[in-house]
């Protein structure tokens, strides 16, 4: 009985040696992940940017430059960020998020890839609130092709659930969009677009999913320097199973990126967004009267970047929002503080 007892004792502080040892590694993963980690664009965290999207950064074009052209490679992220009215109502619930996330990245050709492919899964947690916590995936591939001496074809798939690292939407959404661009000169482009987009919301929300298409265009100048201004216009009308969730939304977007060092290791994006938006069969009472409820929102934003090595990618950012709505109850204010590090492993 002694030595059984004996047993079981040196069992026990192996088990508890092993669960001390595990927490130890955790925690320094934990550590590492703050110190060089988090999502190429989480000063958005609240917000996605449709335009950080649509094209790379001064300081992430200079990153793939400096990865001695890889064609594969990790990414792991540690996002954070304060919103001071999460929920967007009236009540301006302040919040404080973390966004831990992992990537996969390939391109087919390092130096002029036609073809890309990116996978990402990122765990979310919100203070005084656990209406954003959840665990999104986003997977994007992308294929590029001359169609002539200066026209170009762009066609892009997404696959959305629950969001990405970088926003808080818990629906999921599956896009399919074309792009034709068309060269003038090699500073200056036009592009139109056209996408196919299904939205799909949690049971108690199903009344919102809805077939969003759209169709837009953009104008973009590049300067000396790696300046760029790019002008954009999308049209989208959202026809949800819900008929008080159909709206029409016309988007404008402007956008200036500029690198801030001779050495162009480091950058800044300001970014401005109008988006009037009209309820086709939402009613409320105005003076009396029942007409459609139509919304206005201001987004304004500005990121720095700083590529501290080729692996690592500081982002700080702020942005906010502000919706004017005839509805006074709908009416809302925002300010995003966001603090990002990226570390990508090249293979």
């Amino acid at each position: 009985m002694i030595i059984r007892d004996s047993e079981r004792g040196s069992g026990r502080k192996r088990r508890v040696m092993q669960r001390i040892s595990l927490t130890i590694v955790v925690n320094l993963l934990l550590v590492f992940s703050v110190a060089a980690q988090t999502n190429r664009s989480v000063a958005n965290i609240g917000r996605k940017s449709s335009t950080a999207k649509r094209a790379q950064s001064q300081s992430t074009r200079l990153r793939k430059e400096d990865s001695a052209r890889r064609r594969f490679w990790l990414s792991m992220s540690l996002g954070s960020a304060f919103d001071t009215n999460i929920s967007h109502d009236a009540e301006g619930l302040n919040s404080f998020g973390l966004v831990p996330s992992f990537g996969v990245h390939f391109l087919d050709n390092a130096e002029r890839p036609s073809f890309e492919a990116d996978y990402e899964v990122a765990v979310h947690r919100y203070t005084n609130t656990n209406e954003f916590d959840r665990v999104s995936q986003n997977f994007t591939a992308l294929y590029r092709k001359q169609l002539a001496k200066r026209l170009y074809a762009r066609t892009s798939g997404e696959i959305s659930l629950k969001g990405s690292s970088e926003d808080r939407e818990i629906n999921n959404n599956y896009i399919l969009e074309q792009q034709i661009q068309y060269r003038i000169t090699s500073a200056t482009r036009m592009t139109a677009l056209a996408a196919y987009r299904i939205k799909r919301f949690p049971l108690i929300d199903s009344g919102s999913d809805a077939i969003d298409s759209y169709v837009g265009g953009k104008f973009e100048q590049r300067f000396k320097s790696d300046r760029r201004l790019e002008l954009g216009y999308r049209y989208d009308h959202n026809r949800a199973r819900d008929p008080r969730n159909r709206y029409i939304r016309r988007t404008y977007t402007a956008e200036f990126s500029s690198p801030l060092s001779r050495e162009r290791r480091d950058s800044i994006t300001m970014e401005f967004r109008y988006s009037p938006r009209q309820y086709q069969s939402r009613l409320i009472n105005v003076n009396g009267a029942r007409v459609p409820r139509r919304d206005k929102r201001w987004v304004f934003g500005v990121t720095y970047e700083r590529l501290l090595r080729p692996d690592l990618l500081m982002t700080l950012g702020y942005s906010y929002e502000r919706r004017n709505s005839n509805d006074l109850q709908k009416e809302f204010a925002s300010n995003v503080f966001g603090a990002t590090f990226t570390f990508d492993w090249w293979k």
